[in-house]
């Protein structure tokens, strides 16, 4: 499987935007869900302003989970770590 330039912006967006939501949360758990939750609607509402231009492409909304999963993965870690 190749990855594109674009899936990996998609990541590193979604990942970010994880990680600023969770803040804004002041790192609650209940609020990480959330958090993760607005990160992929960001990146779905995206792709459906993409539908005129280049077209919903499921495999960028992949990228986006991959990079909220990798932020919940370093959070869990932090959060472990006290």
């Amino acid at each position: 499987m190749k990855v594109r330039g674009d899936q990996v912006v998609h990541a590193i967006v979604s990942f970010g935007l994880f990680l600023v939501f969770l803040a804004a949360a002041q790192r609650n758990a209940w609020w990480a869900m959330g958090a993760a939750s607005l990160a992929a609607l960001f990146g779905i509402g995206k792709e459906i302003h993409d539908i005129g231009k280049t077209g919903f492409d499921w495999t960028d909304i992949a990228a986006d989970l991959v990079g909220i999963g990798v932020a919940l993965a370093c959070w869990g870690v932090m959060m472990i770590g006290g």
